[in-house]
């Protein structure tokens, strides 16, 4: 299909398709100016912690140099020793980033194993589909936007060199002391700046993931179709299906018919199948209803099973609309079907009688 045919968004089965492939709108631009704001605001607040500590490790290593005594089997051990002091330093502010890092990515895809992505494909080994994709129209545009992504971050830093070129003639009168407090502070107001450039370049490109990956995603009609038939079974058969129970369901209502006490008609239009049994149910039940040819195989098959069929407009109407199949009548009919069943019994006792006599 050609890609201008692919007009309908994607359902969500294709969706979560992709996402077990690995294939999810998401931006590294965002988590890398997420992930440098967090270093920079986490080293602002832990720096004088961190300083004070390399300078306890380095008071202690050179004061201890004098009296010790320095050999292949002793400097590997002092290395080591020193080696973890730094890294317990360094451990509140790697694991600060590293949460925020995985919050980052979490918040824009989600937190789910998708072993397809990790898997070896051997398809990307293929040089040539190697050189399609870097030669591709997609290849171009990530181009464009990381020449203007430095473009951007540049004239950040040039604006803000600019701005401050009077302050940065002023350190060469300065003390050494003083040179280092304003030159700290002239990093960090740029670095702050480069960093709301960039966070700000990244809600842009995750916008155009966002853009681009529902693009990407979109199917044709025909794609859509047989979607639908995949996932909610082919309507054909499931009409066939639903034609079959019904059968079914007639039949055996139809039998059920043959063991009816009455049935209730309109005459023509409705017929409903009453059966009543007093040591099993609390009231009459509804065995069989329906509506003209339906109604006409109800009269018949009562007829064909000598079931008493009592003509009650009215009554047939009510019963057909408030009662289904299965379930006993409602409470206000009580009197109108117990009369009609009264009237049936007498029949029954009548003609019964008469066989006797005869």
């Amino acid at each position: 299909m050609l890609t201008q045919d692919k007009t309908e968004p994607a359902t969500p089965r294709r969706r979560e398709e992709a996402r077990d492939e690995g294939r999810v709108a998401k931006s590294a631009d965002i988590n890398s100016a997420i992930v440098l704001l967090v270093s920079l605001l986490l080293l602002r607040v832990a720096g004088p912690y961190l300083l004070q500590g390399f300078m306890s490790v380095a008071r202690d290593t050179f004061s201890s140099l004098h009296h010790r005594q320095l050999g292949m089997d002793t400097v590997p051990s002092l290395a080591a020793t020193y080696a973890i002091r730094c890294a317990w330093l360094c451990l509140p502010v790697a694991a600060g980033v590293g949460a925020v890092a995985l919050a980052s990515n979490v918040l824009q895809v989600g937190l789910r194993v998708t072993p397809k992505a990790i898997a070896p494909d051997w398809n990307r080994m293929d040089p040539l589909k190697g050189l399609a994709r870097l030669v591709s129209w997609r290849s171009l545009v990530e181009l464009v936007k990381s020449t203007a992504k430095i473009g951007v971050v540049a004239y950040f830093v040039y604006s803000f060199l600019r701005s401050e070129y009077p302050a940065v003639l002023d350190l060469c009168g300065m003390p050494p002391v003083a040179i280092g407090g304003a030159v700290a502070g002239l990093c960090w107001r740029l670095l702050v700046r480069g960093c709301a450039a960039m966070l700000v370049i990244g809600i842009l490109d995750y916008m155009y993931q966002r853009l681009s990956f529902d693009q990407s995603l979109r199917m044709t009609k025909q794609e859509v179709k047989e979607e639908f038939k995949r996932s909610e079974g082919d309507p054909h058969v499931k009409a066939r299906l639903r034609q079959r129970q019904l059968e079914i369901s007639r039949r055996r209502m139809m039998h059920d018919v043959a063991r009816a006490d009455v049935v209730v008609t309109n005459p023509t239009h409705v017929a409903v199948a009453l059966r009543y049994a007093a040591a099993e149910m609390a009231a009459p039940m509804v065995v069989a209803k329906g509506q003209r040819l339906l109604a006409e195989r109800i009269k018949s098959v009562a007829e064909a099973h000598g079931v008493p069929i009592v003509e009650n407009p009215p009554l047939a109407r009510l019963l057909y609309k408030t009662a289904e199949i299965g379930q006993q009548i409602p409470e206000e009919l009580y009197q109108a079907v117990a009369e009609i069943l009264a009237f049936v019994y007498q029949l029954s006792e009548k003609a019964a009688g008469l066989l006797r006599r005869t």
